[in-house]
Formats: structure tokens, sequence, C-alpha cells
């Protein structure tokens, strides 16, 4: 989209890539770590063990919290946690107690089921932008934030910031996936799925926590409602979207607390799928033109802060497995 189009009290994103990179990082490792269950008594054992771990010897730089309902109708409480090195996070895993109970025999038979996702990935493979200077997800890992960045305001500048793009076009290594039939749920076993190479994700973030009761009205009355529509969408037409997986998430605070903040998380075939919706599809453009007509309108900066952060991740790199979850969650579909 054409600068001009965008509102002028907007702030321009800034960039956290490069303040990462300027901190020395080679590499981040983003995870997600799931629990499984039919109604909202979530199992002590998982919270506790996890908070526990994460307290622990080499625990993650930045950890934070969400929930969801999915598809199927099964409550999904997720912690989410940033190392800066996949030997960091391997030490973790080995040692703090986290690993050794989400590993035990034991899990197979448990009433709830339990996911983690895992990407390891190059700083050359990922950017991250915010609306204002107030860092969240992989930015954490980098301070300060970098200065306000051109290449954002239109459709392929999210392509433009990932550095590797100058020499690799992302192109998917299996763009038949969708082809794939889905396996059983992961009752009482263990199921590892390998993502396939160049998939895309993406974490795109709200957080309305400074907002004042007209700003939340609006963005609740005029801009969610489009984005619930095509979070859902995608989540339900992975054959046309190209879209693997899509959770909207409520971001909880690590008590278990309110927090005025949520999240899209979408895994696509390849960047280009992701592109492709972005800048084509109904679905996303009411929710792009919604929210650029909620801003145009009000004659003070919005106090609505946004964020996301993109990754290429790579196959060898990706850590997928679940256990005992029914056969829609995550890449249990995509075998």
């Amino acid at each position: 989209m054409p600068a001009k189009n965008m509102p002028p009290n907007w702030e321009t994103p800034v960039d956290a890539w490069q303040a990462a990179f300027d901190e020395g990082l080679k590499e981040v490792v983003f995870s997600y770590f799931g629990c499984q269950f039919r109604d909202r008594t979530l199992p002590e054992t998982f919270e506790r063990t996890f908070l526990s771990a994460v307290k622990a010897n080499d625990a993650p730089s930045f950890v934070t919290r969400a929930w969801h309902r999915d598809a199927s109708g099964y409550e999904n409480e997720v912690f989410i946690a940033y190392w800066p090195s996949r030997t960091a996070f391997d030490d973790w895993w080995d040692n703090a107690d986290f690993g050794q109970w989400y590993d035990d025999d034991a899990r197979l038979s448990e009433a709830f089921g339990l996911w983690r996702e895992i990407y390891v990935v190059p700083v050359t493979r990922f950017e991250t932008l915010h609306s204002s200077k107030n860092p969240t997800g992989v930015s954490k890992l980098a301070k300060p934030l970098g200065e306000p960045v051109r290449e954002h305001n239109y459709w392929g500048g999210m392509r433009d910031r990932i550095p590797a793009s100058d020499e690799d076009a992302f192109d998917p290594s299996n763009p038949d996936v969708h082809s794939s039939k889905s396996r059983p749920a992961s009752r009482g076993a263990r199921v590892r799925v390998t993502p396939a190479d160049n998939i895309c994700l993406i974490r795109s973030g709200q957080n309305w926590s400074d907002c004042e009761t007209e700003e939340i009205e609006s963005y609740s009355d005029e801009v969610l409602p489009h984005l619930i529509a095509g979070m859902a969408f995608l989540r339900d037409n992975p054959k046309k979207t190209g879209c693997l997986s899509c959770r909207l998430m409520d971001e909880v605070a690590l008590d278990g607390g309110h927090a005025s903040q949520s999240f899209g998380l979408a895994a696509f075939t390849s960047m280009a799928h992701l592109e492709t919706w972005a800048k084509t599809h109904p679905t996303h453009l009411k929710i792009f033109n919604s929210f650029l007509a909620m801003v145009q309108r009000r004659e003070t900066p919005p106090k609505l802060k946004l964020w996301h952060e993109v990754l290429v991740a790579r196959g060898k790199d990706s850590i997928c497995d679940y256990v005992n979850c029914h056969p829609r969650t995550g890449f249990l579909p995509w075998q």
C-alpha cells in the first residue's frame, strides 16, 4: 500500500530485527508449548512444571502466555518462549524438570493433550516490527529497538525486511502438502511432524492496554469482528489459502490473570501464500481497511499498539510433536 494512503497520525513502525542483529544474535529459538483439554480446568501439573522450569538454568530470555479454543472445541493453554540459541534451548530441555515431565511415558495416558512447536531460525530469516517503542516477542532479545524503517508501508515490505530474501525466494519445498491425508489423533502416542522447508509463520499482535474506552469500543466494534472472521477463514480453508495452521489467541499474564492483548499465529506453506492472502483476499482487506478507517477518523494518534514477527523456518531446524492431541491440532493433518 503506498505510503500516502496511510494515516498521517500513525507512527512509522520501528525495526527490531536490526537491533537484534546489532546485539550479536546469530539465531533465535521461537517455541510454543501447549496443553489441550476439554474444559476450563487447566491441568495443574502443566502450569506448575513449566513455570518452575523457566526459572532454572538456561531459562528462556522471554516468556509469555496465551489461551484459545480451537475449532474442535478444545481449550489450549500455551506458553511462548524465546532462547538466543539452539544450544541454550537444548540445555534447558535436557536439564529442566519440564522436559523430563513432557517426555515421561506417563503423559501417554493422561486425560489432556500436549504439543510443542519449536523453530530455530537464523537472524537472517525473520523480521519483526512494532508500531511503538514497546518491545515484545523476539524483540525482547535485543535492546533498544531500532529506528523507524521505510520498508513497511507496501505489499512486499515484509519480504524486503528479511535479509536472506536477497538471495532466496523461499519457495516451498512441499507445495502439495494439502493433498496429504490426516493421521489419526495422537491418543496414547507421540507423533512427530517435520514441517517442510520454507514454511512461513506470522505472529501478529494487538495491545489495547493503554487505550481509552472510546478507542477500545471502536476497535471491538469495527475491526475485531473482521479479524476474527479472517483468522477463522484461514483456519478452515487451508487448500484455498495455503494456511497450515491458524490460532487466534488471547494473551494472559503468566499467573493466568487478564491481559488486554491478543495475537494471531498462522503458518503458511510459503511466504508467497501469506503475501497473496494479505494483498488480495477479502477477509484480510476487510481487516486492513476497517483498521485504516478507524485510525483516519481519529484526531489524535491511536494508543492501540500493533506488532508482528515473521519467520521462514527450515524443516531440519523445527521440532513439532503432539501427545494425546486431536487430529486437527497444529501440523498433525499434514503428514
